[in-house]
């Protein structure tokens, strides 16, 4: 499946966003739901230090979801996102996560079956198909930019390390890699956790961020990554 892949632009694209509003929104304390192809589906954050934005500035990061998914969710470390609402400038975030689904298949049933038979596809195809659709990745963040800010630097991505597959359940399989790119001269590598996640006959595919590539970086997303998916499992038993 090509949706779960097409995340090379999210690496660079937050380096070019820029906002306008001034406050920032509450998380509350109850794990949160959201709708899903019309079920309400829970998503705690991946982590402590990243709360939800809120469906107010949720809005600001519509841009990192492509296409053919819908951003259901996004998580910041809070001075990032008042950064991003406050500040004239670019903005660069060190970690965040995002929760999307499948606009063509959000509102499919998603059987045991199924779901086994696209999560090894996936792993079949992963680090395949992300190199053969690089050259698309970077088109459509250039264009996302350019509707955002006209003013927005070219971004150009180049080929992403796969670290493999990080783990595998019966309703779950996840995926490491390393991205880079580079925006106005500045390059930015990431260690990025790619998920793919059944829950109440959907699917979730969930994407967590460290802007370092480092050892320590790396184990942090393996962990994390893992964790994040049993947290979500768990949340919707």
């Amino acid at each position: 499946m090509r949706a779960p892949l097409l995340i090379c632009c999210r690496t660079i694209t937050l380096v070019s966003l820029t906002g306008a509003v001034m406050a920032l929104a509450q998380t509350p304390e109850a794990t949160p739901t959201y709708r899903v192809g019309l079920k309400s589906v829970a998503i705690p954050p991946p982590s402590s230090d990243l709360p939800e934005t809120g469906s107010d500035y949720r809005v600001l990061l519509e841009l990192m979801a492509p296409n053919q998914n819908r951003l259901i969710a996004a998580f910041l470390i809070p001075d990032e996102l008042k950064a991003l609402t406050t500040s004239k400038t670019s903005t660069s975030f060190t970690r965040y996560a995002l929760a999307e689904t499948s606009r063509r298949g959000e509102f499919a049933t998603m059987t045991p079956e199924l779901f086994k038979q696209v999560t090894d596809s996936m792993g079949q195809q992963f680090g395949a198909t992300m190199n053969s659709t690089l050259k698309d990745q970077e088109d459509e963040a250039n264009r996302k930019l350019k509707v955002y800010n006209a003013s927005a630097p070219k971004v150009t991505l180049d080929q992403p390390y796969m670290l493999g597959k990080l783990f595998s359940k019966p309703n779950a399989s996840g995926f490491g890699m390393i991205m880079q790119g580079t925006a106005n001269g500045n390059s930015k590598r990431m260690a990025v956790g790619v998920s793919i996640v059944r829950v109440q006959e959907r699917v979730l595919y969930l994407y967590l961020f460290n802007s370092s590539d480092d050892e320590e970086s790396i184990r942090w997303i393996r962990a994390a990554t893992e964790n994040w998916v049993n947290a979500v499992l768990k949340a919707n038993q």
